[in-house]
Order: C-alpha cells, then structure tokens, then sequence
C-alpha cells in the first residue's frame, strides 16, 4: 500500500519548495520575483532551518520512506509541514506564530508535532553505524552535547542535581553524538540523558563503547579519559601531526554541534516535556543530517 502510494506523488522541485515557503513567510509570487534570488533563499534558509534542496527532498523523502508510515499524497500540504519546520528554528510561542504566520494555535500545534514525529523517525534510515570501518584505526569523533530545560520539581531542593548541567549551570538534557571521521556524515545518536550524567559514563553504560570493533579507536576530548582503552584524545606524546588530527577531528564535530543550535527550539530554554526534546533533537539532527549526505553543506576534511 505504502509502494502504491508513493506512485501517486509527485515530488516537489527545490524551486517549488523555496515558492511556497516564502508564500508561507508573507512573500507574494510578484514580490519574489522582485527580490534577488540570494535574498529569496537566505529568507527560506533562515525561518525553515535549511536551504530548498534540503527541505524538498525532506519532504519528498517523507511520502517514500520506508521507515514507519510515509505521508499519503493528497492528505498533507507543503504549507502545513513548513510551519513544523518555521516551529523548529525560530521556535515562537503559539500566539507569537498566530500573528506572525497567521495560523491558528491549535493548527499549529497539530501539525509541529505531526511533522516532526514523521521527520524524527526518518533517522532509523538515514543514522546509521557502518557494518565494517575498513583498514583505518580511526572511526569516529564522539561528544556529548547540552541542551537547557526548564528546572524539574524535586520533593526536597529547588535544583535536582542529576539534571544539573555544567556548560549552563541550570538544568539540561545530553544528548551523545558520533560522527564518522573520514565521512561527512553522523553515525550515531542517542539520548536524552539527564545532564548531570557524565558524557564518559553514558560512553560505557549506554551502546556506543560496545559498538566499537577491536582494535579500533574513536577521538574524544579529556573528559572520556575514564574509556582511554578504546578513546584516543590529544595528550603530549602525539606527533605534532597527530594533535592536528585529533585536533580538526574534534573542531570538525564541534562545528555540527553549532549547526544544531541555530534552531532555535534546541538554542533557548525548552518548554515543553523531555520526551517532546527528543523528538525535537532527532528531527533538527536528521535535517543536519542530509545537509551532510545532499552535500548542500558538508563537514571539512580532517
């Protein structure tokens, strides 16, 4: 039914998608035509969290997939799975987008999370370990990224220290990322973890240390000391070739963990339920995701 289904549709071009996105924004057919076509996608990119060939091919990918229940052609408009995508990235109140979408706050709500459900589930096709890493004694960069919510209730103290995150100094969830070294692309994610759990310990209690072949090495920072027989991280008797290795190797992650944080749903204080964040950092992830594997906007080599 699903491969029948997919016939039917007829996929959007990213010219299409850039169209009504700016419909979406206020932007009228004359006015775009108006604009300089670098205005007109920096707009899109900007409130949509990626540019057109990126989100078309989201879209598209989200009525073909194989991966849990495609959309049905005909039951679902680009306009409403936009606003999920506008939610994510500039992450306005329920009343703020009502004005400035002109959408109501029950709509919009219906479809942020709709969408962003059918988009986080496309991770199981598109996050996937490598079933052999080759010759090569490195295979992935792995850090621990932070994320503030608002404070849980505790029965006793004002502050519940597990979830007490040290980058903000308030309470936050963790989220373990790792991404493939001689590749553009992440290999792993999982999460959330309260904040208070040490990124080593989620490293050797939660997956991703078992999944590491034998003889293999993954490039971490100092604080994944406590799993040095599988991490290698910069230390004083690495060659000077070596530390820059390691040393773009952890740039090259940290400039996806910043990718992440433009959207804003993820960059401000969440404030709604843990598991809606998980949703929320799946979704943003799979859409850095194939920004990396569309070469759209690729990570360095290292």
């Amino acid at each position: 039914m699903a491969a029948a289904a997919a016939l039917l549709f007829t996929p959007l071009t990213a010219n299409e998608m850039l169209e009504r996105g700016l419909r979406v924004l206020g932007v009228g057919m004359e006015a775009q035509a108006r604009r300089l076509a670098t205005t007109n996608e920096k707009d899109f990119e900007s409130h949509f969290g990626s540019r057109p060939t990126v989100i078309a091919d989201l879209w598209n990918r989200l009525h073909t997939t194989a991966t849990g229940v495609p959309l049905l052609p005909g039951k679902h408009f680009p306009s409403d799975f936009l606003v999920a995508l506008h939610w994510l990235r500039i992450y306005p109140t329920e009343k703020g987008r009502k004005i400035s979408l002109h959408i109501g706050e029950k709509t919009g709500r219906k479809w942020s999370w709709l969408y962003a459900k059918k988009i986080a589930a496309l991770k199981e096709e598109l996050i996937q370990w490598p079933a052999d890493w080759g010759e090569r004694i490195f295979t992935v960069s792995v850090d621990g990224v932070h994320f503030r919510i608002e404070e849980p209730l505790h029965p006793t103290y004002k502050r519940d220290k597990q979830y007490f995150s040290h980058k903000f100094g308030r309470a936050g969830l963790d989220y373990e990322i790792a991404i493939s070294i001689f590749e553009s692309k992440v290999v792993w994610i999982n999460g959330p973890f309260k904040a208070g759990k040490h990124d080593v310990r989620i490293f050797k209690e939660d997956g991703l240390m078992q999944l590491i072949p034998q003889g293999k090495r993954v490039i971490a920072d100092r604080g994944y000391c406590g799993a040095a027989e599988v991490v290698s991280y910069r230390n004083d008797l690495d060659t000077e070739e070596v530390k820059e290795f390691k040393r773009r190797a952890l740039s090259r992650h940290e400039n996806f963990n910043n990718r992440i944080h433009t959207f804003k749903s993820l960059q401000e204080l969440f404030r709604h339920s843990h598991e809606k964040h998980g949703i929320a950092f799946d979704t943003v992830v799979v859409i850095c995701q194939l920004e990396l594997l569309l070469n759209a906007s690729p990570l360095f080599d290292v």
